[in-house]
């Protein structure tokens, strides 16, 4: 009988699915500023991170990368890109 149960124990424990590791989930996000004040790149920055929390990433500064800016101080564009574990 506990022979049995091992060899029962065994046969479900083989059949059963191994877990997945996490997998990462990157996106980009463009940021888009505009300023007379010349706080355009400070408006980039921000339009970018609230559309990254709006994704779901919960800490941007230690998630994203910003991978490109380009602008003046008067109209800025940049793009972050976000990783986070799913």
């Amino acid at each position: 009988m506990i022979l049995r149960a091992l060899a029962l124990s065994a046969a479900i424990a083989l059949s059963a699915p191994a877990t997945a590791a996490a997998e990462p989930y990157t996106a980009q996000f463009r940021g888009d500023g505009s300023s007379s004040f010349g706080f355009a790149w400070d408006y980039a920055r921000w339009d970018a991170r609230d559309k990254a929390i709006a994704d779901g990433f919960t800490d941007p500064p230690s998630q994203c990368v910003e991978i490109f800016a380009f602008g003046s101080y008067y109209s800025a564009m940049v793009i972050w890109e976000c990783t986070r574990e799913i």
